[in-house]
């Protein structure tokens, strides 16, 4: 990495060197960035000039513990621009040294971002004449222990800089007089930091011998000296003329707060916490253009607040306050002002009056919407006859008195929604010779009087939804330049009288949600210019023939959500009509002959059609492109169905059982089809088949999903449909991992996700079947042949390399002489054979899974079995075979699982496994062995599962010996290992101990040929007495083991319970020692855990019973104080450490290598005094050897542990103290020691220094915008 490397030095100094000499424009830039960066050309050479190259350098950190950074690599002859962006998610310092860009003589634009600076030294811009831009910004606000601070004379060296950003560092103040150097600075931003004074810019003008307070105050609040004339003066000349210091923590605006500045034009101070404004805040800005003090706390403003600036001001923002007082006098007279908003305030009609508005005589926009103005009176707007936009939405005006607006003679847009307005009066609108729009929406308007827009002869566009109106206002006849009318959710019943007379010019009607139920064939006879209609959500049960054919233009008619049964002759006569929605209606009958040919959008969604109909094979003549036919009754869906220009189709839930092959061929626009949720259970492939599409344009989308869908044979491509794409003939199934089918014959599940299914589980069923190839189909044994056996039921996949047969429970006596010889699975259980005889399945070479369970078979021959070479699951369960002579299996060379279980089985010889190499589960359980040589299962090396239990084995010492010597090793394979016993006497059933816990002392070996048995009466005479015995000394050491498990918990309830601490003491060097310390404890832990420790740990603590002192790191400390010593102090003077561990603690303050060290220091020798409190899981690769130390040699309690209080306070010191006080907020670091204090502890503190920690930081409210009106109701929402 270039940047980090000082030997880069010598390369630079080469480049350099090449660069010095005279550039030629006919020959390329020749530029060596380092590894780190990124460089254009800003500006070409033009006149014997040099290339402007702009650097772009991406880096983790600068000058940290990560990073040596050397800026001098950089080349300078043509940088003119420099960014440095550092790694937003590194939490780690990076500082800048002096004249660290002392070699970029030309550099006009500085940038860093992300780079967490702490520091900013005087001479960093040292040798940066021409810097014309600086950005600055930080982003410590990701890091609330971080701030920015400026050396005094930063920007002493760059005095031609025009903007300086310096937001998103977590500032808290500024040197004085720091900006004074900026005698070009034009533009200066600061927001976003955490400035809580105005006066800390530095823009406050000083009477001169007069002190100045601490914190800015109101003017009136200040001292005033005797005489009454006063004078300001200011150190330095500034030349700013924009200024943006919102999103701080400002709380008021004193008087002569930014006099400095007296070419200030644009002021930016919202979104801060101000509420208070003093008389004279912004004195002395004569030139000031904009002010914006939104979203901040005002409740009033002064009366001359815009005194000085009345002659320049144009855009006033004060809206989303809590003003709810206007001044008298405070707007009058601003005569260059455009646009007021007081949007979102308190204001109410007792404080606006005549002369509020008065001497606005530019005002163009005028924002009193959400506020509380109940009433209006026509004095009120007078001298506004250039006003344009008026918004007084969201109050509670109740009527509007005659010639209200009369005076705004240029008023084009009117917003008086959601009031409460119930009569619109003749006279309410006179004067609006020019209103274009005019929204009364939302109000309670019940009727509207017939001369109401008699003046409003250019209104447009006219608001009246959401109102009570019963019929169309006869106010809107002859209104001959109306475009658009929105009388929606209205009650409005009938459309003929008055109707809409006059009209003639407009376009826009929306009536939905009224409650229309009927539509004449000349209801629209009067809008000839008419395009858009919106009749939803109304009850319409009939629309006359033609009804719409006197509307030339209509181009979109809503129709969706009435009573429709029928839509014959409704619009196939309008040519120009392309968006048509007449879903979610009762529609049971539709045709394309019902629509115009050169529809593009159909919405018929929620009806009951049961056919696409095409009598007139029109697909080529359509022109639509969506077709939203869903929720319908569709069965069926062809080729004829589906015009040939469709884009995008939705046929989803539906009863669709059946998609025609080649439906979807030649339809080259389609991009989706939506077939979910329907009733498909098998599709052909061709039924996707598509026209090639172009290599250009991606495959078309289809959706399938939710289909009862059968996996059978014939289905097998669907699973692999996505991987057919490089024909281009085939569409891409999106859905196709959701897809669930039903498997035609499957003994596990009859439904599973189609991706998962093999190939060989897509099944068809067969009775005969005959390959091309085979001859003797004709005649009697032909092994080519399939035929299914009688009452049997056969299945094959496409390739017919899976052959099933299922025979299960068909009552045959014999087995099935006709079973086909390429079957691979047999079914034959639950049929009652007898016996399975030689040869039984000779010739069945491809066989692989057998069933013969519970058929009552009893025997087994040599060769039953013969020839079954790739057999490799065997089920014989729950059947009467007696005996295995040892060479019945003998060819199942690959059988890998072989149930035997439930049968009789009292002997089996030792080879009778021994040839089954590839065996991995054999189930011998529920049989009658008695001394089967378990240990042969040795031989098979892949055994796995194994069987072995109620079976009647032999309580021989012997043989339980070499039992039990096997059993221990392969007692993880043995499935019911636990329920395996041995049997002492056959004839008796006397039943002896598990296998597992057999020993010697259970048995006695044979003697004489006759059995040992167990004597008895010794254990039956003293059995009770060694139990009881036993139970005592169990419940001894149970009682033991827990006290000492549970011994610390113990201690802890005791102590909490009677005050009293066991296995614990201090030496009295210790207690004496303690008893000097100020605090009980010091609380260590990250910034990013504040609220957890000051609202739940510190308030526990400090306000329990006892009350302890704390000392907190982040509550407490001076932030200006080194760390180090601050941590060694503040651990000396407590009697315990509690560091609070968490992820965020190991991330930020351990890894800080002056925290890290500070620690070890003071706790080396102060063992038993430290106490980690864990909050979350701690990964144990983020400890280090040290803490991992600590965590083994100390006290920690776990956050949410039920006794976490009670473990802490046991931790914690005894407090003993002669006179105990109430805890106050002391801090020895950052504030006063407490006189009470100062007379109770010994020996007294040296006064500390002046504070230095800032109220905590507060999250800024998002920003809103200016302009706060809506637009007006959509004629489609």
């Amino acid at each position: 990495m270039a940047l980090f490397f000082a030997w880069c030095v010598t390369v630079v100094s080469c480049v350099l060197a090449s660069d010095t000499s005279p550039t030629d424009p006919s020959q390329p830039l020749r530029y060596e960035a380092p590894d780190d960066c990124q460089w254009w050309i800003r500006e070409s050479a033009v006149s014997g000039g040099q290339d402007e190259v702009a650097l772009t350098c991406n880096l983790r950190t600068i000058n940290s513990e990560f990073d040596t950074t050397n800026f001098s690599v950089i080349p300078s002859e043509h940088t003119t621009s420099l960014r440095i962006e550092c790694n937003a998610e590194i939490m780690s310092r990076s500082s800048l040294d002096d004249r660290s860009f002392v070699h970029l003589t030309k550099l006009r634009e500085l940038e860093l971002e992300h780079c967490k600076l702490g520091r900013w030294p005087a001479g960093t811009l040292v040798g940066l004449r021409d810097l014309r831009n600086l950005t600055v910004r930080t982003h410590n606000t990701d890091w609330p222990a971080m701030n920015l601070d400026f050396a005094k004379d930063s920007f002493a060296p760059v005095r031609q800089l025009e903007r300086l950003d310096l937001s998103c560092n977590n500032i808290w103040s500024f040197p004085e007089n720091i900006f004074c150097p900026l005698i070009n600075l034009v533009v200066l931003n600061v927001s976003e930091n955490r400035l809580q004074d105005v006066s800390d810019l530095g823009f406050r003008e000083k009477a001169p011998g007069l002190p100045q307070p601490l914190i800015s105050v109101a003017e009136d609040d200040q001292p005033h000296p005797a005489e009454t004339a006063r004078t300001f003066a200011h150190p330095c000349s500034l030349d700013i003329q924009v200024l943006d210091t919102s999103f701080n923590h400002f709380v008021l605006i004193p008087a002569n707060g930014f006099s400095a500045l007296r070419r200030l034009r644009e002021l930016y101070i919202h979104n801060n916490e101000i509420s208070m404004v003093a008389d004279r805040a912004i004195a002395g800005l004569k030139a000031l253009q904009i002010f914006d003090l939104s979203n901040n706390k005002v409740v009033a403003l002064p009366s001359e607040l815009f005194k000085d600036c009345a002659g320049s001001i144009k855009e006033i923002y004060l809206q989303n306050n809590s003003i709810s007082v206007l001044a008298p006098g405070l707007f009058s007279n601003l005569e260059q002002l455009l646009a007021l908003d007081l949007s979102k305030n308190l204001l109410s009609s007792s404080w606006i009056n005549a002369e509020t508005f008065s001497g606005l005589i530019r005002l163009v926009l005028l924002n009193l919407s959400y506020n509380r103005i109940s009433k209006l009176e026509p004095a009120f707007f007078r001298d506004l006859y250039t006003l344009q936009i008026l918004n007084l939405e969201h109050n509670s005006l109740e009527t509007i008195p005659a010639d209200t607006f009369a005076p705004m003679n240029n008023l084009h847009t009117l917003i008086i929604s959601y009031n409460k307005i119930t009569y619109l009066d003749a006279y309410s609108l006179n004067g609006l010779y020019v209103l274009s729009l005019l929204a009364l929406d939302n109000n309670l308007l019940e009727g509207i009087h017939p001369e109401a827009f008699r003046n409003c002869s250019s209104l447009q566009d006219l608001n009246l939804n959401g109102n009570s109106l019963k019929a169309v206002p006869l106010a809107l006849k002859d209104m001959r330049l109306l475009r658009t009318v929105d009388l929606g959710e209205n009650s409005i019943a009938i459309l003929e009288e008055p109707g809409f007379r006059g009209m003639s010019n407009l376009y826009g009607l929306r009536l939905i949600g009224n409650q229309l139920q009927n539509v004449t064939k000349r209801v629209f006879n009067d809008l000839p210019a008419l395009q858009i209609l919106n009749l939803a959500r109304n009850k319409i049960r009939r629309v006359e023939h033609g009804a719409f054919e006197s509307s030339a233009n209509l181009q979109a008619i809503r129709l969706d959500d009435n009573l429709l049964t029928d839509v014959s002759g409704l619009f196939a006569n309008i040519p120009s009509l392309l968006w048509l929605n007449i879903s979610d209606n009762q529609i049971e009958w539709f045709d394309y002959s019902l629509i115009p040919r050169g529809l593009q959008w159909l919405d018929m969604h929620k009806n009951n059609v049961r056919e696409l109909a095409n009598r007139n094979n029109l697909e080529l003549q359509l022109r639509l492109q969506t077709l939203d036919a869903s929720f319908n009754k569709l069965t069926r869906i062809n080729a004829a169905a589906v015009p040939a220009s469709i884009e995008l189709l939705f046929l989803n839930d539906n009863l669709i059982s059946l998609v025609e092959p080649h439906t979807f061929l030649k339809k080259t626009n389609l991009t989706r089809v939506d077939l979910y949720a329907n009733q498909i259970v098998s599709m052909d492939l061709n039924a996707l088949r598509l026209t090639p599409v172009d290599p250009e344009r991606p495959l078309p989308e289809f959706y399938i999903g939710g289909n009862p869908f059968q996996c059978d044979c014939t289905m097998e491509w669907l699973q692999r449909i996505n991987k057919l794409d490089h024909l281009r003939q085939h569409p891409r199934v999106m859905d196709l991992e959701s897809i669930y089918c039903k498997l035609l014959y499957n003994r596990d599940t009859n439904y599973l996700p189609l991706i998962e299914a093999e190939s060989s589980q897509f099944l068809c069923t067969y009775k005969t079947h005959c390959f091309a190839l085979c001859h003797c189909c004709d005649f009697d044994a032909c092994d080519c042949e399939m035929t299914c056996p009688t009452n049997c039921t056969c299945y094959h996949d496409q390739s017919w390399s899976a052959n099933v047969v299922e025979c299960s429970g068909v009552g045959y006596t014999e087995m099935p002489s006709r079973i086909p010889m390429d079957a691979t699975e047999v079914y034959l259980d639950g049929n009652n054979f007898g016996e399975l005889s030689s040869h039984s399945f000779i010739g069945r070479k491809n066989l692989k899974i057998l069933y013969a369970n519970n058929s009552n078979i009893a025997a087994v021959y040599n060769h039953t079995f013969s020839g079954l070479r790739r057999l490799t699951i065997l089920h014989l369960e729950n059947n009467k075979i007696k005996e295995l002579l040892g060479f019945e299996l003998a060819t199942l060379e690959n059988l890998r699982e072989l149930y035997l279980q439930g049968n009789m089985i009292h002997h089996v010889d030792n080879r009778t496994f021994l040839e089954l190499k590839q065996l991995e589960v054999l189930r011998l359980d529920g049989n009658r062995l008695a001394s089967f040589e378990v240990w042969q299962f040795a031989l098979n090396p892949y055994l796995v599962e194994i069987g072995l239990a109620d079976n009647q084995w032999s309580c021989d010492c012997r043989y339980v010996q070499k039992f039990k010597s096997w059993f221990r090793v392969n007692y993880g394979k043995v499935v019911d290992a636990s329920k395996i016993v041995c049997m002492f006497s056959n004839i008796t059933k006397a039943v002896g101990p598990h296998m597992a816990d057999f020993n010697a002392t259970s048995c006695a070996a044979y003697t004489g040929g006759t059995r040992a048995i167990v004597e008895t009466q010794v254990m039956n005479d003293y059995l009770p007495l060694l139990l009881v015995t036993m139970c005592v000394f169990l419940a001894s050491v149970v009682i033991v083991c827990g006290a000492f498990y549970y011994r610390r918990e113990l201690r802890v309830w005791i102590y909490s319970r009677c005050g009293l601490r066991m296995c614990y003491k201090t030496t009295a060097f210790e207690e004496q020692q303690d008893k000097d310390r100020l605090f009980d404890a010091y609380v260590s832990y990250s910034v990013k855990d504040e609220a957890f420790v000051s609202q739940v740990l510190a308030p526990g603590l400090e306000s329990g019973d006892p009350g302890y002192r704390l000392c907190l790191h982040y509550r407490d400390f001076n932030v200006s104080a080194y760390v180090a010593d601050t941590i060694i102090e503040a651990v000396e003077s407590s009697r315990r450490t509690i560091i609070v561990l968490s992820k965020n603690f190991l991330h930020n303050e351990w890894c800080r290598f002056e925290f890290k060290s500070a620690l070890h220091e003071v706790l080396k020798d102060r063992r038993r005094r430290l106490i980690f409190v864990v909050s979350g899981e701690l990964p144990h690769r983020d400890l280090d050897p040290d803490l991992r130390l600590y965590l083994k040699t100390n006290t920690v309690i776990e956050w949410g542990d039920r006794q976490f209080w009670q473990k802490l306070q046991f931790a914690m010191p005894d407090v003993r103290r002669a006179c105990v006080h109430q805890r106050s907020s002391a801090n020895i670091y950052a504030s006063a020691t407490p006189s009470h204090l100062e007379r109770s502890r010994s020996p007294v503190l040296p006064p500390p220094p002046p504070p230095g920690a800032m109220p905590p930081f507060l999250h800024h409210p998002s920003s809103l915008p200016r302009d706060t009106r809506t637009m007006p109701h959509p004629l489609w929402a």
